[in-house]
């Protein structure tokens, strides 16, 4: 009989709209003990869980699982890229865009689990930038703004999200004027948006292109200009669509490297959190970095 595989779990006990102590109940009752032999850690600051899921790396473990949003789920991620550890995800977040785009269900332990039980290991691209790891997705703009708003607000989940935006736009948010170089094509304007995709999708269930992949190589780019308010509910409704073509005022790239000149101080979005940088931000598609596990029935892979 094999030994059973080592899991450990590491809970973000403040991230997203639900609190996480029935997390140890459930991966109790639910886990498959013939295979695995589990721990369970619990963050107590920023970038703790990054840690923890080094040191589990050299004890180790076969399977990380980040409980939380996609800011914890960064930051297990980041240690275990090009490591032998895969990463399991229980979607416990706000926005919840990575788990997500692989077929998690949001909030859902039990389903989670049983995707740790019976799932595959797959590999996905990651964006490695002078900053540190990307595995969702990154930009500056609109989303980094409003990412900031967001992190303050005592309320999460998408109505306060959706509550953020609309402030945002209505009272603060001026475009940004910036210099972007992508696969070596200068785009020098006023930005009212620039994200770069690993994943498809900011988080809600919402993204901007049907298409995105986690292991083609490459990440798919939106790069949108300033436009009048009174077209603002028609480019709302195009990008709900996926169809950022209709918009005149965008413009969209498949690209594997992409250099953003900072001539001054920019707030950016790193999977929903936001940083502020003062120098150039460069970031490349890292093809394969990170084994996940997957639902079974995972078609996009």
């Amino acid at each position: 009989m094999s030994p059973r595989r080592k899991v450990m779990f590491i809970i973000n006990p403040i991230s997203g709209v639900v609190k996480k102590q029935n997390v140890p109940a459930q991966v109790a009752e639910y886990l498959d003990f013939v295979q695995f032999d589990y721990t369970i850690r619990h963050t107590q600051y920023a970038g703790h869980a990054a840690e923890i899921a080094a040191q589990a790396v050299k004890e180790g473990y076969d399977v990380v699982v980040a409980v939380g949003g996609d800011g914890s789920i960064n930051e297990v991620a980041r240690s275990l890229v090009h490591t032998d550890t895969a990463l399991g995800i229980i979607p416990y977040g706000s926005g919840n865009g990575l788990g997500t785009h692989l077929g998690l269900e949001p909030r859902n332990i039990r389903h989670a689990i049983e995707v740790l039980n019976s799932g595959k290991e797959v590999y996905m691209d990651a964006i490695k930038t002078n900053l540190g790891y990307v595995f969702s997705c990154a930009g500056f703009g609109l989303d980094s703004m409003v990412a900031r708003r967001f992190r303050h607000h005592g309320i999460r989940g998408f109505l306060s999200y959706a509550w953020a935006v609309v402030k945002e736009l209505l009272f603060y948010f001026k475009p940004i004027e910036a210099t972007v170089e992508i696969d070596g094509l200068e785009v020098k304007q006023e930005f009212f948006l620039f994200t770069a995709f690993n994943a498809n999708q900011y988080g809600y269930n919402f993204g901007v292109f049907s298409f995105t992949s986690l292991h083609d190589g490459l990440m798919d780019v939106i790069v949108m200009k300033g436009f009048s308010m009174w077209k603002l509910f028609y480019i709302v409704a195009c990008l709900m669509l996926k169809r950022p073509d209709l918009i005149a005022e965008a413009e969209s790239f498949r690209a594997r490297k992409v250099k953003i000149h900072g001539n001054r101080k920019m707030v950016l979005q790193f999977d929903g959190d936001p940083l502020i940088h003062h120098e150039d931000l460069h970031m490349e598609i890292d093809p394969h970095a990170l084994k996940v596990i997957v639902p079974r029935t995972l078609n996009s892979y």
